[in-house]
């Protein structure tokens, strides 16, 4: 029993410096830069969704992330915009995302 409770814990604390290191990267990274096709106004065609966001993250960061994790409204407008990321239960980074006309 004591075995297993050890290799438990062994594991969350693996998966937890996994969160942290990736946070740091996230912490550097601090902005991501979405183009989208804009009518009058700031609006944009469709929206700027967390899934947006997870597509983004893989393609510039070659990381996985889960829209779960992701903290975002969805967007309508051309601005700059906050996302929280939960990585961990302690492990929270909120990152910048700029949305600007295509």
């Amino acid at each position: 029993m004591k075995l297993e409770e050890e290799r438990i814990e062994a594991e969350k604390n693996l998966v937890k410096e996994e969160a942290q290191q990736l946070a740091q990267i996230f912490e550097t990274v601090r902005s991501f830069k979405v183009k989208q096709k804009c009518g009058k106004g700031k609006l944009i065609f469709g929206s700027v969704t967390a899934q947006d966001l997870v597509d983004i993250i893989k393609a510039q960061l070659q990381r996985e992330v889960g829209k779960r994790i992701v903290e975002l409204l969805e967007i309508h407008e051309t601005g700059e915009y906050i996302a929280e990321l939960k990585l961990y239960p302690e492990v929270t980074v909120r990152i910048r995302l700029n949305v600007f006309a295509n």
